[in-house]
């Protein structure tokens, strides 16, 4: 049967190529093709069932791969589902669900810009009697540092020591540079909620007199936080953008960009400050167009503070811009961070 439709097949094409002589290549070579098809036919046909068996396999393969199922997340090899409404869950903490955002590589969250939630919305949405108690949301004006005694200043042997990485006015927190467990903060207590670092009590007094002296009324709205604190901020700011129907994922990513993972914030450290204006207390963008905002970035390096997260550099700090946000480093280093553009995370990795 085989050997007759291969005879056909060639008697046809000598026929044909004797009577158009240049067609000859173009009729073998299609014979070919079709000589070629027709044994291949055949050999599916005699071997059906093992390419069967082969298909059957190969099917339930992709069936069991992690990498057929498209919803889910293999970020930071957390295998959960992103329509998973058990993460939706108001009493999952953030130790429960330790979720490293990669800054440099991760895909941003589509959210658009009438669902941003300001710090100073967060903060004034916190209602729960258990975080009141802190009152860590209370403002303080030079006259509040000012009025305050007994206070244990900076002395001789805490002054800032110039580029040493292991200097203490120096330490690095970030996302990836948390809090030491056994790192102690010498903390001075003043009036109501307020806490810094002892060792930096002279330097903002002195930038908020400084300010005020030259018609700029600087206010501090957010100080020291302990890690509690921090903790119920952190999850506060998820719960909002879930409560807008984003997944625990989704609104630990973009909560990640607005407040710092608890354990990793400046903020625990004493020697960071939120600072607005009498005249724009909002903690957004707009503040670094201000009087004030702009006086403290051109003046702040002056009394040793850096602009912590500048614009541009969200994929270093890991942090949106936050025009608002300064941190303690000393005269020397806020001198050169500043006049150089860059960030702490570059300054400690250059020493």
């Amino acid at each position: 049967m085989y050997n007759r439709f291969n005879e056909r097949v060639i008697f046809k094409a000598a026929r044909i190529s004797k009577k158009n002589r240049i067609l000859t290549p173009f009729v073998y070579l299609g014979s070919a093709f079709l000589l070629a098809g027709y044994y291949l036919c055949i050999h599916i046909y005699k071997n059906s069932k093992k390419y069967m068996a082969a298909s059957l396999a190969l099917i339930f393969f992709f069936m069991c791969s992690s990498f057929s199922f498209p919803d889910v997340t293999e970020d930071n090899e957390i295998y959960l589902t992103a329509k998973d409404d058990n993460i939706a869950d108001s009493n999952l903490t953030v130790d429960a669900l330790p979720v490293e955002v990669d800054t440099d590589t991760k895909e941003n969250v589509d959210i658009k810009d009438s669902e941003w939630i300001e710090d100073s919305d967060l903060y004034n949405s916190i209602d729960s009697s258990d975080l009141a108690k802190t009152d860590n949301i209370d403002t303080f004006t030079l006259d509040d540092f000012l009025s305050q005694e007994n206070i244990v200043t900076a002395s001789s042997d805490t002054e800032e020591s110039g580029f040493d990485k292991d200097a203490w006015n120096l330490i690095l927190v970030n996302k990836t540079h948390p809090i030491p467990d056994n790192y102690e903060v010498p903390l001075a207590n003043f009036s109501g909620s307020m806490k810094c670092d002892e060792r930096v009590f002279d330097a903002i007094t002195s930038m908020l007199k400084a300010a005020k002296e030259q018609g700029i009324d600087l206010i501090v709205c957010s100080p020291y936080r302990d890690y509690q604190l921090q903790t119920r901020l952190f999850n506060r700011k998820i719960d909002l953008y879930m409560g807008k129907g984003y997944s625990y994922l989704e609104a630990y990513k973009i909560t990640s960009e607005k407040v710092t993972v608890p354990g990793a914030s400046e903020h625990q450290i004493g020697m960071a400050f939120d600072i607005v204006t009498s005249s724009h207390a909002t903690l957004d963008y707009e503040f670094g167009d201000t009087t004030a905002g702009k006086w403290l970035k051109e003046h702040g390096k002056e009394y040793g503070f850096i602009l912590r997260y500048p614009r541009g550099k969200e994929y270093i700090t890991g942090i949106e811009f936050e025009p608002w946000h300064y941190r303690y480093v000393g005269v020397e280093a806020a001198t050169y961070i500043m006049e150089n553009e860059i960030t702490l995370e570059e300054f400690v990795e250059g020493l």
